[in-house]
Order: structure tokens, then C-alpha cells, then sequence
């Protein structure tokens, strides 16, 4: 019987230390509490355009933006303290003489930026885009552990530039901001389709 019994336990042994097959986790993201949406009007006296925007958003006008010197009123922050987070904006008058390649000094500028803070980056997804009441432009979609995963430049091609980039005050992460990130865009396509220039001046 002790023999029995003997067996038994060492069979019931090498079952539980038999090496068990893993299964994967399903991806989980860290819970985010988003704030609510309200779409208010953002119009500056001194800025040639208006759009509509969420107010969890806070305007803050800029005399500096990443170490340079603001060369107009118009240059501005949203900052998102909810989402630890904040979309930068510039302004370039490009009208008058050589108004082609002002705007294409814009475009240089924002990629090249947007290429030297994201060099962790795995891919990006640039996109040209044609909107009603004379407004063009693109998006910038950057992967990875990046600084900035989302810039976007709006120009009537002939006298305004507005480069707007997307930046998060938190270590890099591209699976834990993911949730945040598909939020933010989602305000920031409002933005850029109520976006519209002040008809006084076109």
C-alpha cells in the first residue's frame, strides 16, 4: 500500500512540474481618464485665422518656442494638463514677394524638425490633403518612441503658413501613449477641418 501510495505521489509530482505551455497577454493599455469635449472657438485678433478646439485645451501665447525667439503674435501653445501634453503652433506670413518659396522654407522646417526630435522613430506616414475655403496642406504621423508623433502644416499656398506639432511631457513610449495619442488626433482633425482664414484677409 505504501508502495501505492508512493507512486502515486511522485506521478502526481512530475505532472504539476510539467513545463506548461505559455499563452500570451492580450495587449492592455494603462487606464487614461480623458477629460471631456467641449469644442469652443479659438479667434485672435492677431492671427488670420479661427478654428474650433476642445477648452480641456489652454492657450498660451508664445514669446519663445524651443529655444527661438517667436517672429510673430501668433505663435502659440495648447497645453493639455490633463494628458500631460501640449500642440506648439507657428505662424509665417508668406505673402508678398517669393511667397512659394516662404512656404516651402515651412515645409523644410517642419520635416526637418519633425526628423531630428523623432529619431527613435519606425515609420511615418506623411499626407497631403486639399480642404474647402482655400486650405492645403499636411500631416505628419510619426511611430514609435518619439518626441512629437503628429505635425500638421495648413497654407492658402499664397499669403499664411501654420505649422502645428504635437508634443508629450512624459518619457517616450509608443504603447502606453497609443490611447492618448488617438484622443488628441481626434481633436486635432477638428481642428484642422473647422480650420478657416479670416475673410477680411483673403
Amino acid at each position: 500500500m505504501r508502495g501505492f501510495l508512493l507512486i502515486l505521489i511522485l506521478t502526481l509530482n512530475f505532472a504539476c512540474t510539467e513545463e506548461r505551455i505559455p499563452i500570451p497577454k492580450p495587449r492592455m493599455y494603462p487606464k487614461v481618464s480623458f477629460p471631456e469635449r467641449n469644442y469652443v472657438s479659438f479667434n485672435k485678433d492677431y492671427c488670420s485665422f479661427s478654428f474650433n478646439y476642445p477648452d480641456y485645451m489652454e492657450f498660451e501665447q508664445d514669446t519663445t518656442l524651443i529655444n527661438v525667439e517667436a517672429k510673430h503674435p501668433c505663435w502659440f501653445t495648447m497645453k493639455m494638463p490633463s494628458l500631460n501634453g501640449a500642440v506648439h503652433f507657428t505662424y509665417t506670413d508668406i505673402g508678398g514677394n517669393n511667397s512659394k518659396e516662404k512656404l516651402k522654407d515651412v515645409i523644410i522646417d517642419s520635416y526637418v524638425l519633425s526628423e531630428k526630435h523623432n529619431m527613435k522613430a519606425t515609420g511615418r506616414r506623411d499626407q497631403l490633403f486639399e480642404l474647402e475655403n482655400n486650405i492645403s496642406g499636411i500631416t505628419y504621423e510619426v511611430d514609435g518612441d518619439v518626441a512629437s508623433p503628429y505635425h500638421f502644416v495648413l497654407t492658402d499656398s499664397i499669403n499664411h503658413a501654420v505649422w502645428a506639432s504635437l508634443y508629450f511631457n512624459s518619457k517616450p513610449n509608443e504603447d502606453s501613449l497609443a490611447p492618448v495619442l488617438s484622443f488628441v488626433k481626434e481633436d486635432l482633425d477638428k481642428v484642422i477641418n473647422s480650420f478657416e482664414w479670416n475673410k477680411e484677409e483673403n
